[in-house]
């Protein structure tokens, strides 16, 4: 009996393609099988290819912080490489990076920075800045030139980190910001502006790009905008007694997103015929719709827990109800439960993206 043929490259590319991004056990028992196939999968030119067929990376789960520390919360067979992050404090995940505050490994300081890359455990330790941080926010994104950071996990490369601090004391309220660039291990000149509204609550504040510019969610009534490029700092007042959450609209600018009961509101930041800037609603979306009746059928109100931009052009925001986390495309009005957990869930942070064999250390559970 003659041996069965063989598949041909580009027809065992064309399945692998096909191969659910959130599912990423299925490329790892892949890569698994033999040498070729294995080859197959870790060509650049392949991951390319998948990155651009799927568009937004999957969610592969939180980060969440805890009392005792920080656990990763699955939402996929995906397991994080390498480093010990159970004593870290999650900051911010962004561009494939996960950015946490944590214990120095220098006996002479207290605190530092780790940069982190769950796919592959690479870690990289960042000094904290010359400035107040009892109430702070930081960001990590990559600061590779040309970048599309669709690719960004597991290849390494240049990263810069964005702090925002706020000072509140009898004769002094303000906010503060600094830039850390990988490529020179320095920090920037501090920039500060007065801010009346600065609060002494130390919270996590979520923050978005745009027109590279960081955008923070502050806890009082202002917006931070952090230039990137020059390094400006500005406030602005966000949505008068408006809770919520800053998310990008569809055609890349900023907009906010804010929940009353079963409604969501996306409002989008617009300039008016006469020069004026201001918010202006775009679009009202009615749960009812979007989730199953099990989580709005009981006493537990629906939250916003974060939002989180994964790609251009994709607006993703993640809401709470009935011990579950639910993520809605804002653009396409989609939902599914990515999490299930008992008690109320908090002060998370997600990790998307593509989990393809041949360069990363992480675990999907296969043959433990």
């Amino acid at each position: 009996m003659p041996p069965p043929p063989v598949l041909l490259n580009e027809l065992l590319e064309d399945v692998f393609l096909c191969l659910p991004p959130d599912e990423p056990e299925h490329l790892v028992r892949a890569s698994s099988v033999c040498k070729p196939w294995c080859s197959i999968l870790a060509d650049p030119g392949f991951r390319r290819r998948y990155r651009e067929l799927h568009g937004t990376p999957p969610v592969l789960g939180f980060f969440q912080n805890i009392r005792r520390g920080c656990q990763f919360l699955p939402a996929s067979a995906f397991r994080p490489a390498g480093a010990d992050f159970r004593k870290w404090v999650a900051m911010d995940c962004r561009h494939g990076r996960v950015l946490f505050r944590a214990k120095s490994l220098d006996i002479k300081v207290h605190y530092e920075f780790v940069v982190w890359d769950p796919m592959t455990g690479n870690e990289c330790r960042v000094p904290l800045p010359d400035m107040s941080l009892i109430c702070f926010s930081a960001t990590v994104l990559c600061a590779t030139e040309g970048c599309d950071h669709h690719g960004c996990q597991g290849q390494g490369g240049a990263f810069r980190v964005a702090v925002i601090s706020t000072t509140r004391t009898r004769v002094t309220k303000a906010t503060s910001a600094c830039l850390y660039s990988s490529e020179t291990g320095l920090w920037s000149e501090l920039t500060t502006v007065n801010n009346l509204d600065a609060s002494g609550q130390n919270t996590i504040m979520t923050s978005i790009i745009v027109d590279n510019a960081l955008y923070f969610n502050s806890v009082g009534n202002h917006i931070v905008k952090y230039q990137l490029a020059t390094l400006d700092l500005s406030l602005f007042k966000k949505l008068i007694r408006c809770g919520g959450e800053l998310i990008t609209t569809e055609d890349g600018g900023l907009g906010f997103a804010s929940l009353n009961y079963i409604t969501l509101t996306l409002w989008s930041r617009e300039t008016s015929p006469d020069g004026a800037v201001g918010w202006a609603r775009h679009r009202v979306i009615h749960l009812m719709k979007l989730l199953p009746h099990s989580a709005l059928l009981t006493r537990s109100v629906p939250y916003i827990i974060s939002a989180h931009v994964f790609m251009d052009g994709a607006q993703v925001i993640f809401l709470g109800a009935h011990f579950s986390v639910y993520m809605v495309e804002l653009k396409s009005g989609r939902s599914r439960k990515v999490l299930e957990q008992l008690g109320k869930i908090m002060d998370i942070i997600p990790y998307a993206s593509f989990c393809i064999p041949g360069v990363e250390a992480a675990s999907t559970g296969q043959g433990q």
